[in-house]
């Protein structure tokens, strides 16, 4: 079923949805293109999949261009990637031949000229603001932690990130002085009534988990992600072989491959290699199977999140709205998802992890607690009726004003995290909200 926004109401409410409509209202009619470089794998797909519906449902034009090239293209920008989490490695002139060729192909293929706004994922495409006569806003959506690159890497990128209107980080703390374009500060959302989140009785789960080969006999412990060296899937494994030791469980590792991911091959195939699981206590799964991942989900008694690096892991308030307390490494923006001791446990290493999922398993009513805490806590703060509502506001802000008003607007804005409240009280400050629901 194709969802739309009035959907949404049973879970947020009519008050929350008028909203959205009324600041749609002004935008109707305008032409928005996002650009990524994958359809499917990674949370940049998954969150354009609901968002570009939604858009298109409340009237506004939203489309989605997808970057194509080669293999060594993407493994070029999975090295960029990389180098912008704060890995020490060199950008050669090669790489950087290759990268801007592939993306001057990309932008010859895509006529965008004509468009309202464009909104442009990750580093991939992020060069293909060169190749137009810029006659609109271009916005930089960076989904990962750009705060630790090297100084030398950061001016190849700088280079191409200063010419944008405006970037789209997930926290503050991620931004950069040198950023000249104006902030605005997004979290990831979730879709709850997608397949991977929508609600799923436990006979169901119990069946799609049988269907896998996976038991219910025995304690679950989950971690879902991309196969990448960033998840830290081989101390996933040791966490586990710890907490074995005291109590007898399983895990389940499952994750898809993403097409602008050459990297997760050689990660998959290295931990399979490393498992002994005579025992056959160790499920490693890799497909794009979102009812299994759901039920996993919902079904683990435990989910870990190992991350060494993290722009936000929306795959924590995944097994978060399911009401499965998480145990995750300190990382990024898993923080403003777990909060420790209340939707569940943040940890700085692998024993730490170890001896709070044993806890977690001896005790139903902490599990419960934390469980129940982790689902009010994303239905406030991180669906995708939210992440409508802030990019309805920055749409708004670009689109419906004068670049006098605009300019103004954003240098009072400067430095703000872009939330529906916030966001309203400062336009209503500035006499810019004269049209009603402009910035509601």
């Amino acid at each position: 079923m194709i969802p739309r926004i009035s959907d949404y109401t049973r879970i947020v409410g009519k008050q929350e949805i008028q909203r959205i409509y009324e600041s749609a209202e002004p935008l109707k009619g305008r032409h928005i293109t996002h650009i990524n470089s994958t359809s499917a794998g990674g949370g940049v797909a998954e969150i354009l999949n609901s968002h570009v519906i939604l858009m298109n449902n409340l009237g506004i034009k939203t489309g989605w261009r997808l970057l194509k090239g080669s293999h060594s293209f993407f493994t070029v920008t999975k090295r960029f990637h990389n180098i912008l989490q704060g890995e020490n490695r060199k950008i050669s002139e090669s790489m950087i031949k290759l990268y801007e060729e592939e993306v001057e192909k990309n932008a010859i293929m895509n006529h965008i000229d004509d468009h309202d706004l464009i909104i442009v994922h990750d580093p991939q495409p992020l060069a293909m603001i060169r190749h137009y006569r810029k006659k609109q806003p271009w916005i930089w959506r960076c989904h990962i932690d750009i705060s630790k690159v090297r100084k030398e890497s950061w001016k190849f990128f700088s280079s191409y990130i200063n010419r944008y209107d405006g970037i789209i980080l997930t926290m503050k703390k991620y931004s950069k002085k040198d950023i000249k374009i104006p902030k605005f500060f997004i979290t990831p959302p979730l879709d709850p009534l997608s397949l991977k989140n929508k609600h799923l009785t436990k006979s169901q789960c119990k069946r799609i988990l049988s269907r896998n080969g996976i038991d219910l006999d025995k304690p679950i412990i989950c971690q879902v992600s991309r196969f990448d060296k960033w998840k830290d899937p081989l101390g996933v494994v040791k966490i586990f072989e710890e907490v074995k030791k005291k109590t007898d469980c399983r895990l389940v590792m499952i994750g898809d491959m993403a097409t602008d991911d050459p990297e997760g091959p050689l990660i998959y195939n290295r931990l399979i290699k490393k498992v002994n699981n005579d025992s056959g206590d160790i499920h490693i799964i890799t497909k794009r199977a979102d009812l299994l991942v759901n039920a996993l989900q919902r079904t683990s008694d435990v989910v870990i999140q190992n991350s060494k690096r993290e722009g936000f892991g929306m795959v924590v308030s995944e097994a978060l709205w399911k009401a499965t307390p998480v145990v995750a490494k300190r990382r990024g923006g898993i923080p403003l998802q777990v909060i420790n001791n209340r939707t569940g446990f943040l940890v700085d290493s692998n024993r730490e992890a170890a001896k709070r999922i044993i806890q977690l398993l001896g005790n139903d009513k902490l599990r419960s607690r934390l469980g129940h805490n982790g689902k009010e806590h994303v239905r406030k703060n991180f669906l995708i009726t939210k992440h409508i509502q802030d990019y309805l506001c920055l749409l708004n802000l670009y689109l419906t004003h004068s670049k006098r008003k605009r300019d103004r607007a954003l240098k009072l804005l400067k430095g703000m995290m872009i939330t529906t409240k916030t966001f309203t009280e400062k336009m209503k400050r500035m006499s810019l909200n004269s049209r009603k629901g402009l910035f509601r």
